[in-house]
């Protein structure tokens, strides 16, 4: 497989797992801390891509350092949220 089909195979893996994701994502149990957790990474990721487009287009300053540290303060969230809630139970 040459890396162009490889990339290729990647991006379309990639695009099927977010895809698969938003279509479950409705049943989701808000009683539930660690699916607040995931929520809280996921706000962070899309934070992060906005962030890289307003510097990218717009040249605003010092968004993605702001967003790469909620990003990584969510990630440390949500491992913590799992090790007290393992079974998702409160």
């Amino acid at each position: 497989m040459s890396d162009d089909e490889e990339i290729r195979a990647q991006q379309d893996r990639f695009v099927f797992e977010v895809e698969d994701a938003k279509r479950h994502f409705g049943e989701w149990d808000m009683y539930d801390p660690v699916c607040w957790a995931i929520l809280r990474v996921v706000q962070a990721q899309n934070d992060l891509a906005h962030a890289y487009e307003q510097e990218a287009c717009y040249g605003v300053k010092n968004v993605i350092e702001q967003a790469t540290a909620e990003r990584l303060a969510a990630i440390a969230v949500l491992q913590k949220t799992v090790e007290e809630y393992p079974s998702a139970l409160p």
